[in-house]
């Protein structure tokens, strides 16, 4: 048929009355009924009288578009009732593809028609979408109306209906939305910008002004990203929300994961986000399930790292990259140096990112507020590794005000930060805050609908050792048993490894806790004490108390003396040393470089405790009492009773028992925060531990740490020969040093200088 001879066809009552000439122009003439629309459409006897009735519904009642498609079925001999939707298009001729030109207020319509087009699914967001849309394109003024009489306009054409789901609104007939989709560009004299540009910018303006409570709009953008292949928006949907987006959009794993490698070739962005789309997607299979909170705690996005971005920051300064892919870069990197234990590279490549970003042009826009989060998140981690816990509390603090202010409603970042907060304040001795941050983390975590954190495993350690520090046996013992289950946190290092050891002690199984350490891969003494981060100082103190309470001599002396005197934690191991062989003045000596350090009341009260035991030992009751009085006011600071339980048991029963009036008792009861942890319950609890320092201190012989170190060597069926090589010494300078050690010991052979070693244990 012509089109000459379909304008014939209907009745004009039927089409004129209800038609606009240039509409009719683009899409033909439209029957408002389907008698007309039968007896328009030239179908012969290829179409029954439902599939008509259908395809009535898909075309709008247009009939050139119903004509067209009915006689390029009948060519190809198929019914046009069974084609899927790319054959339908395919048979739709180029001559229907409709032209969005001009000024007129059709021109207008039409332009509001081809953003509803692009919607999978028109809902109550979509329309608030389409017609910010509509206003970011900047329709001409001449062809402008209000998006939403320019709407009852398309209704009225049948170009847009009125949905009968429940949760759409409208729906463009489907032949209708193919043709409209094919308009790409527009006229310039009609819009300033095409139909994709407008989408691009009217995202970008409810990203801008979407309220920290509102996720509304997200699940159409993702899939409006999909349909309109736009993938610029789904950079912008990572750099505003990051993972959030999985919960606010279930369809946006499928969305970075369809975005094309020639995309992600030039966006280290995207690289990140369909990264995280595939981690969390593989979480899904494992799973399986798609509940969005379950699936985000479960899933680890801190180990992801992109081997093909690293390096990029650097290898090119001259490289131009935007402030959120400067950020992006220089965490990642960050993170692979510090999951690589390249702690002081990642704090470098930190430095350098920062300045990078200081330095960009003026007027040029900074890092979203959650890549700069993220950034801070990173940042923060690294100094919790280097140990600068005051550095790292601030940074965290950041992460945890943004998350609070700009996204309260979402997990990410606000749970990671606290419990990375929490671990800073772990090493550094607030367990206050520590409380706080880890009662706030899981209220949180309940709230989003996860039961368990996405940082679990460090959450558990720092649950654990608070349950130590008021020496609640009960409750670590529960904890503990978490602990198994929890996925491995990267970042923790021996953490877990000490923290159960500690429980070990305190649980009567001494020799089992070193055993634990002796045996870990996680701890490994002698790389352990290599590492130039002051956060080991800590984990060093409660090793090297373990090995004491075990009566580990051995192992102690060959911890010391693999560490540099430069090495975090030195100081305190050297006055743990002390006291195993009774040295008043080195023990003196060693704890006031940890006194005057700047590591936390945590190790200062275990420096000022092993003060207070040598005096004990030696005999000063009443300095042994005073001491232990300034180690009640550490306890109460850093809130924890750890280094009153490193006390050998006959100077903790003792001095606990003397101080038992003081008030700083009641001082470190209500650091706890709870009612239940009274004064005299952790006293009960102190003197109900066993012993965790059963070595009682040689005051008779006063060696000097290289003496200790030969006594020990020589404990052993190595030759001479062999001991010498270790010394870094020739056989006749090693014979003489034995002498020396024999003639202070008293002894006059190897065999009687190990008996008398063991005889002092």
């Amino acid at each position: 048929m012509t089109s000459s001879h379909l304008a014939r066809s209907a009745d004009p009552e039927d089409s004129a009355a209800n038609s606009t000439p240039e509409f009719d122009a683009q899409f033909g003439p439209r029957a408002t009924s389907l008698a007309s629309f039968a007896e328009a459409v030239d179908r012969g006897d290829a179409i029954s009288e439902s599939d008509l009735d259908r395809l009535f519904a898909c075309s709008g009642g247009r009939i050139r578009i119903a004509d067209t498609l009915v006689r390029a079925c009948a060519n190809a001999g198929i019914s046009a009732a069974d084609v899927d939707p790319d054959r339908i298009d395919a048979m739709l001729s180029p001559e229907l593809t409709p032209v969005v030109n001009g000024t007129t207020r059709e021109a207008g319509a039409l332009y509001l028609l081809t953003l509803f087009a692009w919607a999978p699914r028109i809902t109550s967001g979509t329309v608030d979408l389409v017609h910010s849309a509509f206003a970011a394109a900047e329709v001409a003024e001449s062809a402008t109306a209000t998006p939403e009489e320019l709407t009852s306009l398309l209704l009225g054409q049948g170009l847009l209906t009125i949905s009968t789901a429940t949760d759409e609104v409208f729906t463009v007939p489907p032949l209708i939305r193919m043709l409209m989709r094919r308009v790409i560009a527009t006229g310039s004299n009609t819009a300033r910008r095409n139909p994709r540009e407008a989408f691009g910018a009217a995202i970008s303006n409810m990203f801008g002004r979407m309220r920290s409570d509102d996720r509304s709009g997200i699940a159409e953008v993702v899939d409006l990203v999909v349909e309109t292949k736009n993938w610029l928006v789904l950079e912008r949907a990572w750099a505003r929300r990051s993972v959030n987006v999985f919960l606010d959009a279930p369809t946006a794993i499928e969305a970075y994961l369809r975005v094309p490698e020639d995309v992600l070739a030039r966006n280290p962005i995207l690289t990140l986000a369909r990264s995280a789309a595939r981690r969390i997607d593989s979480t899904r299979l494992k799973l399986g399930t798609d509940d969005g909170p379950t699936m985000l705690a479960a899933t680890d996005f801190d180990s992801i790292v992109l081997p093909e971005l690293h390096g990029k920051l650097q290898a090119n300064p001259a490289l131009p990259l935007s402030a959120d892919e400067v950020a992006v870069l220089t965490t990642l990197e960050a993170r692979t140096h510090r999951l690589n234990r390249e702690n002081r590279l990642a704090l470098n490549i930190l430095e350098v990112g920062r300045e990078r970003l200081r330095r960009l042009g003026e007027g040029e826009p900074g890092p979203t507020l959650m890549l700069q989060a993220e950034l801070n998140l990173e940042h923060g981690r690294n100094l919790n590794v280097a140990g600068r816990f005051t550095e790292a509390m601030a940074m965290l603090q950041r992460v945890v005000q943004f998350a609070e202010i700009y996204t309260p409603n979402s997990p990410h970042p606000l749970l990671t930060g606290l419990v990375e907060h929490a671990l800073a304040g772990m090493g550094y001795g607030h367990g206050s805050d520590m409380d706080r941050d880890m009662e706030r983390a899981r209220n949180n975590a309940a709230r989003f609908g996860m039961a368990t954190l996405p940082d679990e495993r460090t959450a558990l350690c720092i649950e654990m050792m608070r349950a130590l520090d008021r020496l609640d046996l009960a409750e670590a013992e529960r904890i503990l048993a978490g602990l198994d289950d929890a996925k491995a946190t990267g970042h923790l290092g021996p953490i877990p490894d000490i923290v159960r050891s500690l429980h070990s002690v305190y649980s009567g199984q001494a020799t089992v806790a070193a055993k634990l350490l002796a045996e870990s891969s996680r701890v490994r003494f002698v790389p352990m004490a290599d590492i130039p981060s002051t956060r080991f100082s800590g984990i060093v103190n409660i090793a090297s108390a373990v090995l004491v309470a075990a009566g580990e001599k051995k192992a102690l002396q060959d911890l010391s003396d693999h560490m540099s005197p430069q090495s975090p934690g030195y100081s305190i191991v050297k006055a743990r040393q002390a006291l195993v062989f009774g040295q008043h003045d080195p023990l003196w000596s060693a704890t006031a470089q940890t006194l005057a350090g700047d590591q936390g009341p945590r190790l200062k009260s275990s420096a000022m405790a092993l003060r207070a035991d040598i005096l004990h030992h030696e005999g000063h009751t009443d300095d042994a009492l005073e001491t232990f009085v300034h180690v009640l006011d550490y306890c109460s600071i850093t809130s924890s009773v750890l280094a009153i339980a490193q006390l050998s048991k006959t100077s903790r029963d003792a001095l606990v028992s003397e101080s038992a009036d003081h008030p700083m008792w009641e001082a470190l009861a209500r650091s706890f925060g709870s009612g239940e942890v009274t004064a005299a319950e952790l006293r009960r609890r102190l003197l109900d531990l066993p012993e965790t320092s059963p070595l009682s201190p040689d005051f008779a012989t006063d060696l000097t740490p290289a003496e200790q170190s030969l006594l020990f060597a020589i404990d052993s069926p190595k030759s001479v020969a062999q001991i010498a090589r270790e010394f870094g010494v020739v056989s006749g300078t090693l014979k003489n040093r034995l002498s020396a050690l024999y003639r202070k010991l008293g002894v006059r052979s190897r065999a009687e200088a190990v008996a008398y070693a063991h005889r002092q244990r």
